[in-house]
């Protein structure tokens, strides 16, 4: 019975920090519902990620999908600084900063991460919802095409690097 009081307290606790951090992130300013929920995506794919392998006492998982989540955010932003005066960084509202999309890395980098450590089940309907992620962005015109293209392929090729599938105990 303490073990579920647990996991739902935890699930709760969650859910709160991904309500804060949306908050924070301003999500409640944007007028399409599509553009909210690609922004709420992007923090709750993650955090499921996290939250599957503190579920499972998965230290291994835990500790491949912080550094995902760390060298791919660090990746994106260093890119993001470089072409901040680019060309290729403009908007397609007229923003700066836009190449490559933090919300695809983001979400892609949780997706991938139960799909590669926890196999398909967990990894297609996140990589679904990755990719509804994505497409708010250059639906929002926070993006162009490449921007999401090259978040996605950042989140892969670190997942790549970092994750290994979960192998089943022995009898």
């Amino acid at each position: 019975m303490k073990v579920i009081v647990y996991r739902v307290l935890l699930g709760l606790l969650l859910f709160c920090l991904i309500f804060l951090l949306a908050l924070i992130n301003g999500a409640w300013h944007e007028r399409e519902m599509f553009v909210i929920i690609g922004n709420l995506l992007q923090i709750v794919i993650p955090c499921v990620g996290c939250y599957i392998s503190l579920i499972r006492k998965d230290t291994a998982g835990i500790k491949q999908f912080l550094y995902t989540g760390l060298v791919t955010a660090l990746i994106t932003h260093a890119i993001k600084w470089a072409t901040y005066h680019m060309e290729i960084g403009i908007r397609p509202s007229g923003g700066t900063k836009s190449f490559p999309s933090g919300h695809t890395s983001c979400s892609f980098q949780g997706a991938l991460f139960l799909s590669k450590r926890y196999g398909w089940k967990w990894g297609i309907p996140t990589l679904v919802f990755a990719g509804l992620a994505a497409y708010s962005r250059i639906y929002g015109q926070y993006h162009h095409w490449r921007d999401v293209i090259v978040g996605f392929f950042i989140a892969f090729f670190v997942n790549k690097l970092f994750v290994t599938p979960l192998r089943a105990p022995r009898p």
